[in-house]
């Protein structure tokens, strides 16, 4: 949990970097995206391995989280679809209020 909490840091980091270089700037807003993307697919599959152990972890929320995390490899790997860029963003924000009703309901 300790390592998702410093790959999630270093996500946090890269969105405000992303906000702070505009499109006007592409080439610094194309690559903090990319290592926001990167490290998001890292706290997503992190974040799952070290829940998925806890007894009280409401399983279909981590197996959302690992769709999440596909698609997001998706993402990285294939296109640059702004479409799919803000799915992925959208899905990823989904799966943080599952992991806080999950922490409501315990």
């Amino acid at each position: 949990m300790a390592a998702t909490q410093v790959v999630g840091l270093v996500s946090a980091f890269s969105l405000i970097m992303i906000g702070v270089f505009s499109e006007d700037t592409l080439a610094q807003h194309l690559f903090w995206s990319e290592v926001f993307f990167i490290f998001n697919l890292l706290v997503l599959i992190l974040a799952n391995i070290s829940l998925m152990t806890h007894p009280k972890f409401v399983r279909p929320i981590g197996y959302y989280g690992l769709a999440v995390a596909v698609v997001n490899m998706l993402f990285v790997v294939l296109t640059t679809t702004p479409l799919l860029e803000w799915f992925t963003v959208f899905t990823a924000l989904i799966y943080a209020g599952l992991l806080a009703y999950n922490t409501l309901k315990l």
